[in-house]
C-alpha cells in the first residue's frame, strides 16, 4: 500500500514590538525547528513528505504566498494529508481555518495539528477529519 503524501506547512510571525522580538527564536530558527517536528511527526505516521512550503509572516500579513502554494498544491491533488505544528500557522482567525478546513475535506484531505490551543478545539473537532488509528 503506497505511502500517504504529505504537505508540511511552516509558519512564523514577526512582532512589532522590539521586547518580544528579543524573546523569540529567529524566524530561520524558528522554521527549522518547526520542519523537524513535523518531520519527526510524518515518519512516525508513515508519511511520504512531498513539499515544505514556509511563511515568514509580518503581524497582519496582507499577502500568504506560502499558503497560496500549498492550496494550489491540494487542489492539484498532490497531497493527501497537510500538517502543521497549529491551526495559528494557518489562519488566525478562527472562521478562516473553518473555511480552511472544509476545503481541505472537501478535497478528501486531512489537515493535522501538532498542538491544538484551546481556541480552536472545538473548531478542529468539529471541522477537521481525524484520521482513523490503525
Amino acid at each position: 500500500m503506497p505511502r500517504e503524501r504529505a504537505a508540511l506547512f511552516l509558519a512564523t510571525r514577526l512582532s512589532s514590538d522590539p521586547k518580544e522580538t528579543k524573546k523569540r527564536p529567529a524566524p530561520e530558527v524558528d522554521l527549522t525547528e518547526q520542519e523537524a517536528r513535523l518531520r519527526a511527526y510524518a515518519e512516525g505516521e508513515h508519511y511520504e513528505v512531498k513539499a515544505v512550503f514556509r511563511e515568514v509572516l509580518p503581524e497582519l500579513p496582507e499577502q500568504r504566498p506560502g499558503l497560496k502554494a500549498l492550496r494550489t498544491a491540494m487542489w492539484l491533488r498532490e497531497v493527501d494529508v497537510v500538517i502543521a505544528t497549529s491551526p495559528e500557522c494557518l489562519y488566525r482567525d478562527p472562521e478562516r481555518l473553518k473555511s480552511f478546513l472544509i476545503e481541505a475535506r472537501t478535497l478528501g484531505q486531512r489537515v493535522e495539528f501538532l498542538e491544538v490551543p484551546q481556541l480552536y478545539a472545538w473548531i478542529v473537532k468539529e471541522y477537521g477529519w481525524p484520521r482513523e488509528r490503525r
